[in-house]
């Protein structure tokens, strides 16, 4: 192993404790994590899909489901983790780009962001469970399922935050290769020396392999993008309704609580198609730094790439996960939320 991968092993495994035991080999720590969102997520079904109220059951089953398919995904990926190995080191290995300090204050900044989102999140659930549990032991309707339940959801719990910030990890990845592919281009930029062929087409070549490197996490994670999307609206838009038409504190911290994981997640994700396309000023501005028509020529292809925007995570590969995207998904849902109890009646 080279050095340059030896450093990505390095900065990664600093990255969540998923993405450490797939780099070092952890099988036990990844299976341990897999078997408690199973039983979490199987727990959630059992437990809710018995309810008299399908309504108030469709949101915790869909949450169980949801889970049990993240347990999946994770096993398969520590069968699939030589895989997963080339595709976080390969834009290194291609570019001999390390990162630069910009790109580790980026990645210092974002993890202090989710540890606070950590910190707030166990928060909010200690005092939700709390909260349920004492409300039952009031009612005496404290048994041995009652306490499995409550036991199972603490270890599925830490079982979603590790996967929420493996999946997040990922798309801070290639974020910082897309900064990478702008410094460069903004050092092309800041140069006295006129500019050559070799030069733009470098650059070129850089935003090659990062979206190339897009691409590959994209088919790794483009089921779990699916459900995630699916999953995570229908709960949303439920939470949404009951905020509206029947608030209380739980129910409300409970909204709160998925509204601002939506958020996070989406967040990174349509950042990819952000940082892929905000380079184009800074492409073009290359024109003035030569009279070569040949170099001009290849400035004028690589905006020809940029001008498709088809870079980022998908939605099975139908259309990318946009900004516009997500602005008109949380519309429509609003407007469903808004009119779900007179469609009920």
């Amino acid at each position: 192993m080279n050095t340059s991968n030896e450093n990505g092993m390095n900065r990664a495994s600093k990255a969540g404790i998923i993405t450490w035991a797939l780099l070092t080999d952890r099988k036990n720590v990844i299976l341990l994590i897999a078997f408690g969102l199973a039983v979490d997520g199987l727990s959630w079904i059992r437990y809710f899909a018995s309810l008299p109220g399908k309504f108030d059951a469709l949101s915790p089953v869909l949450f169980g489901i949801q889970k049990c398919i993240y347990s999946v995904f994770i096993v398969l990926l520590c069968v699939l983790r030589n895989d997963y190995y080339d595709q976080l080191t390969q834009f290194e290995r291609k570019t001999k780009l390390q990162p630069t300090h910009t790109t580790d204050r980026y990645l210092t900044k974002n993890r202090f962001i989710f540890k606070v989102y950590w910190f707030l999140y166990i928060g909010n659930f200690v005092v939700m469970g709390s909260y349920l549990f004492i409300k039952r032991l009031q009612e005496s309707r404290v048994n041995v399922n009652v306490i499995l339940f409550f036991g199972s959801t603490a270890i599925g719990f830490f079982g979603s935050l590790a996967f929420f910030r493996f999946f997040i990890e990922a798309c801070l990845y290639i974020h910082t290769c897309f900064m990478r592919v702008e410094h460069s281009i903004n050092t092309l930029n800041n140069s006295t020396s006129a500019l050559s062929i070799g030069d733009i087409r470098k650059v070129r070549r850089l935003y090659c392999f990062a979206v190339e490197t897009t691409e590959k996490l994209n088919s790794l994670f483009m089921l779990i993008t699916a459900i995630y999307f699916v999953f995570s609206t229908i709960k949303s838009h439920f939470s949404l309704v009951r905020v509206i038409h029947n608030p209380s504190p739980i129910i409300i911290s409970i909204c709160m609580v998925e509204f601002s994981y939506y958020f996070l997640v989406t967040y990174h994700m349509i950042y990819i198609n952000h940082l892929a396309t905000r380079i184009y000023q800074s492409v073009y501005s290359l024109t003035y730094k030569t009279d070569s028509l040949f170099a001009n020529k290849e400035v004028h292809l690589f905006l020809l790439r940029i001008e498709r925007a088809d870079v980022g995570f998908t939605f099975l590969d139908l259309f990318v996960i946009t900004p516009t995207c997500v602005t008109s998904l949380a519309t429509i849902s609003l407007t469903i939320a808004l009119a779900t109890p007179a469609l009920l009646k």
